[in-house]
């Protein structure tokens, strides 16, 4: 049974209130000391495109180098990214050996649910053309 379910909803006597409290503030320190590890490296995705990298492998500054070269904003939300420029961030999510976060909402992303928010309905392969199919 969870602390919720065991808790939620019942009217506690003091004594109860307490020993429900302090058992709640346990796990919550419990969580807290969670260490997580993961590399270096970070992407951070704004408008479906990057607001902020830094990737430390030499194909991930190859990948940023060419991305800026392309030409950016200095906004996220007036880049307008050009196919080549969605292939290679699709490129430096697969290189990235990170974080990979939401400026807007500070969620996780997955490498996958990544490339979803970049590009929904495409792959490095479509937008370039994609295959003769």
């Amino acid at each position: 049974m969870t602390l919720k379910e065991k808790y939620e909803g019942r009217i506690l006597t003091t004594d109860e209130y307490a020993e429900a409290r302090n058992e709640i503030d346990e796990k919550i320190k419990e969580l807290e000391n969670i260490k997580l590890e993961t590399g270096k490296d970070y992407i951070l995705l704004k408008w479906g495109s990057l607001k902020g990298w830094e990737l430390h492998s030499e194909k991930g500054k190859k990948l940023t180098d060419e991305y800026c070269e392309l030409g950016r904003s200095m906004s996220a939300m007036s880049q307008e990214d050009n196919p080549r420029q969605k292939e290679i961030i699709l490129e430096m999510i697969d290189e990235c050996n990170g974080l990979i976060q939401s400026d807007w909402s500070g969620e996780f992303f997955t490498k996958q649910g990544a490339k979803e928010y970049v590009a929904p309905t495409q792959t490095p392969e479509t937008i370039v053309g994609g295959s003769d199919e």
